[in-house]
């Protein structure tokens, strides 16, 4: 039941705060373990919820911090370990890691899947954090058996990590090979499965020299993949090995002039209609009260997230994990509410309405913020929208196919 209830529940905050979760090279994940995930670490403890939609039999290991009361064990589940940097806090010691270890080595044996963060924590910037050595410590530990296993990078990719509605792309990467030589010592097998899991990982993730670069990359991977069926992975990964000089010329050219007129945005992005305006403000007047309305009848949990995302959060890398926290949760009570109070009043479909509002409001909030930005600028901006077109075609075309 527990196992049932955290497959559930991970499945249903994705459902409710990321407009789609897509598996690049789904073909790549074995269909039985052992298996090893390793997985590149982003946007805090909401990527766990991602990794387990994607990977319903997976167990996690994860910081014990996240289970230490009742209300954090209603979303975490796990092996438990204790970070280095929490250790003054928990008073926890070594034999606590050595056990949840064995229980890791115990998991593999037995045929399971496993999964691992290797970098410890979460971070938004250019590039991965240092990779702590415990997976590949427990990766030569299990070779050392003689037991077979599949060890498998994984990335996760959000055009708007701390956005509502967002999309997210996890990228599955070529396994890793095991294979080490029979007449190495224990610690040249650890300094070689550390040198092959690093590469495997950064072939999954985007790492640059820079916030400032990182942040031109994710704006044009986005650019990139509007009106067409391009991954926003591909695009990242093939702007974080160049981005064309007439394209980092132009974009600067059209972002500060949008900058400048104070245009309305998308994930960062001065959105124009692709197709004849006059559709995109018809489409504006018909899916904008439709969301207003979504927004209104759910208007507590979604007023709670905000205020969560806006005064809980260190850092960005934080702030979707506090709206799914708070908003997740006041989102499943008010529900519960609405059903009692239009039951207990005699108007049931008055609920099975609220249902269908709510949903199509979810289905549909990216869309109608889209449609609704490119119209608003066509109609006050139309001076614009030539030379965005151009610019978005331009982007098409210096970008090599998905």
């Amino acid at each position: 039941m527990p196992d049932l209830w955290y497959r559930w529940f991970h499945r249903f905050c994705n459902a409710v705060y990321f407009h789609r979760v897509s598996v690049i090279h789904a073909e790549r994940l074995p269909p039985a373990g052992p298996v090893l995930y390793l997985g590149l670490h982003r946007n805090g403890a909401v990527d766990g919820f991602v990794y387990h939609g994607v990977l319903p039999r997976a167990v996690f290991m994860l910081a014990a911090q996240l289970r230490r009361n009742a209300f954090g064990r209603l979303f975490f589940t796990g092996i438990e370990v204790v970070r280095e940097k929490d250790r003054a806090t928990d008073g926890a010691d070594d034999p606590h890691n050595a056990g949840a270890l064995q229980r890791c080595l115990d998991h593999l044996a037995a045929g399971r899947e496993l999964f691992i963060m290797p970098e410890g924590t979460s971070t938004l910037g250019p590039r991965h954090l240092p990779f702590k050595s415990g997976a590949a410590r427990l990766l030569s530990d299990h070779l050392a058996t003689g037991r077979p296993i599949t060890v498998v990078p994984l990335g996760i990719h959000y055009d708007c990590a701390w956005g509502f509605r967002s999309k997210v792309e996890v990228v599955v990467g070529p396994p890793i090979a095991t294979d080490l030589p029979a007449e190495a010592t224990a610690f040249e097998r650890l300094k070689e499965l550390r040198r092959r899991i690093q590469p495997a990982l950064e072939a999954v993730g985007i790492n640059v020299e820079s916030a400032e670069r990182l942040r031109t990359i994710e704006q044009l991977a986005y650019i990139a993949t509007l009106g067409t069926s391009r991954s926003y992975f591909s695009a990242l990964k093939s702007l974080e090995r160049h981005i064309p000089p007439t394209v980092a010329h132009a974009w600067q050219s059209l972002d500060t002039e949008c900058a400048r007129r104070r245009l309305w945005r998308h994930q960062g992005i001065p959105l124009f209609p692709i197709r004849p305006p006059w559709l995109y403000v018809a489409a504006a007047l018909l899916v904008t009260p439709v969301m207003l309305a979504a927004l209104a009848v759910n208007a507590p949990p979604f007023l709670a997230a905000a205020w969560a995302g806006q005064n809980f959060p260190d850092d960005r890398n934080v702030t979707s994990l506090w709206r799914i926290l708070v908003g997740v949760p006041a989102f499943l009570l008010w529900i519960a509410v609405v059903a009692v109070a239009t039951s207990a009043t005699g108007h049931a479909l008055w609920f099975a309405g609220y249902a269908a509002l709510t949903a199509v409001g979810l289905s549909r909030y990216r869309v109608a913020h889209k449609i609704l930005v490119a119209a608003h600028n066509a109609v006050f901006h139309a001076d614009l929208r030539p030379r965005a077109l151009a610019f978005h075609r331009l982007v098409q075309e210096a970008l090599p196919d998905a």
